[in-house]
């Protein structure tokens, strides 16, 4: 059994909501294929954003020692690179 990880994001622009929903989606998918694998999982929510239309999205990871040890990760999802 893998443990889950617990992302706390934080999206620019946070108010289009066409790309906040193609964020979810993608980070959906993702989760749904059981990758926990941090930088992996961020680069494939990142790819499939640009596939999605945003070619200059980013996702970037930021954590701490302890955070990894619990299981946490900051996400900065950027639109616009």
């Amino acid at each position: 059994m893998t443990t889950p990880v617990h992302t706390k994001t934080r999206i620019t622009p946070w108010d289009d909501p066409e790309f906040v929903r193609a964020f979810e989606q993608a980070r959906a998918t993702v989760t749904g294929r059981g990758i926990t694998d941090i930088p992996l999982a961020a680069a494939e929510v990142e790819r499939r954003l640009r596939d999605a239309g945003y070619p200059e999205a980013r996702v970037e990871v930021d954590r701490t020692v302890a955070e990894a040890l619990e299981q946490v990760t900051h996400w900065v999802v950027t639109r616009d690179g």
